[in-house]
């Protein structure tokens, strides 16, 4: 092997390991996201406060998310979990607004 085929190759694999970690980061804040608004919907429920404003934050997040997802590989199943958050995201919204 000459030494440019060793470089591309060496960088190929680095390029590797960055998407890697950067999709383990996602699916960390997503888990952080979804608890700390489990925790917190929780505690407002227990003083009477609303909580539809948490639901549909988490669930615009995780359909942009998605959303990305399926654009970039259109993979019908991110596709599938867009629509289906989205409708949660504006179910929740609109709940919120009218005082639940």
């Amino acid at each position: 092997m000459d030494r440019e085929t060793i470089l591309k190759k060496a960088q190929g694999e680095e390029d590797e390991m960055v998407a890697q970690v950067r999709d383990k980061s996602i699916k960390y804040t997503y888990l952080a996201l979804v608890c700390s608004a489990a925790v917190f919907a929780f505690l407002r429920g227990q003083n009477g406060q609303p909580i539809m404003d948490l639901c549909a934050t988490v669930c615009f997040s995780v359909f942009a998310g998605r959303i990305y997802c399926f654009i970039k590989t259109r993979d019908k199943a991110n596709l599938f979990l867009a629509v289906v958050t989205l409708a949660m995201a504006v179910f929740a919204t609109v709940r919120f607004f009218m005082g639940h």
